[in-house]
């Protein structure tokens, strides 16, 4: 590491040390290497207080974002999983759900949305999904392609589901929207998937490389296009 990186991110560590909520509070299944953690309200503070500084990407589905909407601090969304129209039942084979395909583009995804903000592999990641399961699969994804420092918002977006009394079944525990931070239904193209899809932008680049050729053959006598 560049001892200028070195030193960024060691003030980075400090400054944000507040900001942690503790590995003991987080279910082990949800650990993650780097062992950071923060709530909500955690998460909000970090992000606002050191926008330019902080990457905060959202690992739901396209789907989850449009229908059930996204916190406004949201720097992209970028989805760990797909959905798919493959159906998983559950062990009473009444109930069950659609299965998640893993995106073999995410960690390249997110290093386009940090260069999209001058930034790094080194730069604080804050990852948010939707309950706090999927983010720790995300960040040790992560992990494994080099990051250093990446914090997983322990309750999600949604929050847990009740598991007693008239709400049982809704997800009205804990959370970002339960805990009353800002989110919206309106979603920004500068911070959808596409913006930061490596297969679209290798599309892109190659259209962009080809169309030279293109006119070339349009205006040339020659060309097949000159004899339409």
């Amino acid at each position: 590491m560049h001892p200028t990186h070195l030193l960024i991110t060691i003030l980075l560590l400090i400054s944000t040390s507040a900001y942690a909520v503790d590995k003991q509070d987080v279910q082990k299944k949800w650990h993650t290497p780097f062992d950071l953690y923060l709530d909500p309200q955690e998460a909000f503070d970090m992000v606002t207080s050191r926008p330019q500084e902080t990457l905060f990407i959202d690992v739901r589905s396209q789907p989850e974002v449009h229908y059930i909407g996204m916190a406004e601090q949201v720097d992209a969304n970028i989805p760990y999983m797909f959905d798919s129209l493959d159906w998983k039942s559950k062990r009473d084979d009444i109930h069950g759900t659609f299965r998640k395909k893993r995106n073999p583009d995410f960690e390249a995804a997110v290093v386009n949305a940090l260069a999209s903000k001058g930034l790094n592999k080194e730069s604080p990641v804050i990852i948010i999904c939707t309950s706090g399961s999927r983010a720790p699969f995300a960040a040790r994804a992560l992990h494994k392609t080099g990051f250093t420092t990446v914090y997983t918002q322990v309750e999600g977006f949604e929050g847990i589901k009740a598991k007693s009394g008239e709400n049982e079944g809704k997800r009205l525990v804990n959370g970002w929207k339960n805990a009353g931070l800002p989110w919206s239904y309106k979603l920004q193209a500068k911070k959808m998937y596409f913006t930061y899809d490596p297969k679209l932008r290798e599309a892109d680049e190659k259209s962009i490389i080809d169309m030279p050729k293109k006119m070339m053959d349009m205006f040339d006598p020659r060309g097949k296009e000159a004899g339409k």
